[in-house]
């Protein structure tokens, strides 16, 4: 992940995107850290996080709880519906998941309730704003659309073709992919309950209805790759917190075992959700591990692709009623700050997507704002089909043919933000800094809670924080979340539209047969 995309995420989510360390619910995908369930402080006795695995390279080592979002804060029975940024029509999510709204009116809500996460454990009045289904929605969001469908139809499942994914802790016992899940292991794990994250990348790779390959066999390894000294610790940059040996280790867990399957059923493609950088820890060790994957065949996708591979991707947004087939219901996303295109870009889909929940064997979630996370395993699940049509396809060879066969998208569509729209969008950003820095004082002292602010200024600018107020520092940090909010009415140009594909799963698939 780039320095520019990473530096949005933290802005955009400031504290709330810290919650790995803060505490908070969390609504966005693109974060490995934060997760769906509460984490375990650390101890003074300096616990490790457990590493679990198999005898044999299959089975299931250890079955994780689901999740009881219920009980997490901030969910629950709500008395008012929370505010949701409509800045440019691509604002945070509003988090619904689990919610209790069965007292609340809603019948004016609809702009509101389209821009929002809900599961099937979301209990809904029974007054509705006219033209909102979250049935309908949530059913239409489940098909990976763009022909993929059309593929498997056509006999392309990815059957016979295995799949790796490293993530978060798992619902081994989803009905989405429980058939093909031929292994889960824990390497350094620190989720004790099945985590959101896992759970939908799982489901978007090779669930049985939301699935790209649907056929393929998934061998699933949970890691956390973070320091354990440093868990539980509230004055942390998360960026220190990173450690990529981790990582490291199951790639090369996933490639051992790989080389005890018949040839015909090895692993071919790795997905990993998250990207690393030179200087963080364990950095040289997950190259050298994805070098030797690629040596062995293997295409480990990671947001860092563009070095590990020189390819390049985004996501695409969809509006939830839109039909997910046709291309001209995407464009690309520019929710966590625009994106340059400067180079041959695959655009894939990774809004308004309905994946497996981790709250219950058969409950599924629709996430309407989504991030990189729910895009590679997308790809992992079309390089997976490309491998069942050629078994020679090289990483190389499926990018060169994905961009060849893609469609141009509609950039017209891509949403700007009128500066008009300034003073509304730092009222917002003003009233959820404030709701987190509230939640923070009633269970911390008040240089605790200075600590972590001043900590969170150095982290999203990069620089020392100056000697102010904290109210001068509260406006200062609320001027950069506005700031970067804004920032997302950047257009794309013309040379940056001849730049980027959007996948066309079908003729994909018909240029490798050839």
């Amino acid at each position: 992940m780039s320095k520019k995309i990473r530096r949005a995420l933290l802005v955009c989510c400031l504290l709330v995107g810290a919650a790995a360390f803060l505490g908070y619910r969390f609504a966005s995908s693109d974060t490995r850290f934060v997760s769906s369930d509460p984490r375990p402080e650390g101890d003074a006795a300096g616990r490790v996080a457990p590493t679990r695995l198999t005898q044999t390279g299959t089975g299931i080592v250890r079955v994780p709880p689901p999740v009881n979002m219920q009980a997490l804060p901030g969910h629950g029975r709500l008395t008012a519906l929370p505010e949701v940024s409509e800045t440019g029509g691509e604002g945070p999510a509003l988090d619904l998941r689990s919610d209790d709204l069965r007292e609340l009116d809603l019948s004016g809500k609809r702009a509101e309730l389209e821009r929002a996460d809900f599961d099937s454990q979301t209990q809904w009045p029974a007054v509705m704003p006219k033209g909102f289904d979250p049935a309908a929605i949530m059913e239409l969001a489940k098909n990976p659309g763009l022909g993929v469908r059309a593929v498997h139809a056509a006999g392309v499942t990815g059957k016979g073709v295995s799949l790796g994914i490293i993530d978060t802790g798992l619902l081994v016992n989803h009905q989405e992919y429980q058939d093909r899940l031929k292994l889960y292991e824990e390497i350094h794990c620190w989720d004790e309950v099945a985590d959101m994250h896992g759970s939908a990348v799982a489901s978007i790779a090779v669930g049985k209805t939301v699935g790209v390959a649907p056929g393929a066999d998934l061998y699933f390894i949970a890691e956390t790759h973070a320091r354990d000294d440093m868990r539980g610790q509230s004055n942390v940059n998360p960026q220190d917190m990173m450690d990529f040996t981790v990582t490291a280790k199951s790639i090369r867990r996933l490639l051992e075992i790989n080389r005890t399957l018949p040839r015909e059923k090895r692993i071919r493609v790795i997905s990993i959700e998250v990207g690393w950088e030179p200087g963080q820890r364990g950095y040289d060790e997950v190259m050298a591990a994805v070098k030797q994957a690629k040596a062995e065949g293997v295409f480990v996708i990671s947001s860092s692709l563009s070095e590990t591979h020189g390819l390049r991707f985004h996501g695409l947004e969809r509006e939830p009623r839109n039909d997910p087939e046709d291309p001209a219901s995407y464009y690309p996303s520019n929710a966590w700050g625009k994106v340059p295109l400067t180079e041959p870009t695959l655009l894939l889909p990774m809004c308004s997507r309905t994946t497996a929940a981790p709250t219950g064997r058969s409950d599924y979630v629709f996430y309407r704002q989504g991030g990189w996370s729910w895009v590679m395993p997308y790809l992992a699940g079309l390089y997976a089909l490309a491998c069942q049509v050629r078994p020679s396809v090289t990483p190389e060879l499926f990018w060169q043919k994905a961009l060849e066969t893609g469609a141009t998208p509609d950039f017209s569509k891509v949403p700007a933000i009128s500066p008009a729209a300034r003073p509304a969008a730092r009222k917002r950003m003003a009233a959820r800094f404030d709701a987190i820095v509230g939640e923070l004082r009633q269970r911390e002292s008040a240089e605790d809670v200075r600590r972590k602010l001043t900590a969170k200024y150095q982290q999203v600018t990069g620089k020392p924080a100056p000697e102010v107020s904290e109210a001068k520092l509260r406006d200062m940090m609320i001027e950069l979340m506005t700031d970067e909010e804004m920032q997302r009415s950047g257009q794309f140009t013309p040379t940056e539209a001849k730049m980027a594909k959007i996948v066309n799963p079908l003729k994909l698939m018909e240029a490798l047969r050839r």
